[in-house]
């Protein structure tokens, strides 16, 4: 799995020298983006680890069913903050696409699958509370329940196989290759940052910056 480390060499590269420069607001605003976007996307990466780990604990023969129960518990809430540090990564990523002036770019994330099968399922669990029972007509979705009372938790361990996860009409699968539209996008948007503040920038200021410390680019 990836990590995303380019922000703290980079943004010296990005954010303008004085704040009289024309463009400061953007620039910092971009900077700033850069670097949640990169958080998130680590944190992605580190809850996928963790799922990956807690899944394959669920098969050693001594568990107990208490044990077993606990960390199906736990790798549920890791799949549940993963998924919505793909969605927050994936605002992100729109965002900065419309800041550095590529608009179709954001569009494409927007209506792309990948997208609204990680905003769908996010959504699903943020509002499991809600579907606890069946009262709000707004979850009477026949793949949901067609009963009062349901375990929620459970139906959705129930619905993954292997590595894939069913919720509705959507799949998820917890694999590596499900991550590669996120990541091309923020290959994307750091090759625009480096081409048009990284480099134009990198000579004034190193000069700047002679002496005090070293920009890490």
């Amino acid at each position: 799995m990836r990590t995303f480390e380019n922000h703290h060499k980079v943004y010296l590269y990005i954010e303008p020298l004085v704040d009289s420069e024309p463009d400061e607001r953007k620039r910092k605003h971009i900077s700033n983006l850069l670097r949640f976007l990169e958080n998130y996307l680590n944190i992605t990466t580190n809850q996928y680890i963790r799922v990956k780990e807690n899944y394959e604990s669920l098969f050693k023969p001594d568990n107990t069913k208490r044990e077993l129960y606990y960390k199906m518990n736990i790798m549920f809430g890791d799949i549940h903050f993963m998924l919505i540090s793909m969605e927050k990564a994936y605002a992100l990523s729109i965002r900065m696409f419309e800041i550095l002036g590529r608009i179709d770019a954001a569009d494409t994330i927007r209506k792309s699958e990948d997208y609204k099968i990680v905003k769908f399922f996010r959504n699903n669990l943020e509002h499991m509370n809600d579907k606890l029972t069946v009262e709000d007509h707004k979850y009477r979705e026949s793949w949901y329940s067609n009963d009062y009372h349901t375990h929620w938790f459970a139906r959705q361990w129930g619905g993954m196989r292997g590595n894939t996860i069913k919720l509705g009409p959507y799949s998820f699968n917890i694999d590596e290759s499900s991550f590669a539209f996120l990541w091309d996008s923020y290959d994307q948007i750091f090759k625009i940052i480096t081409d048009e503040y990284v480099i134009p920038n990198k000579i004034n200021v190193d000069l700047a910056f002679k002496g005090h410390m070293t920009p890490q680019w």
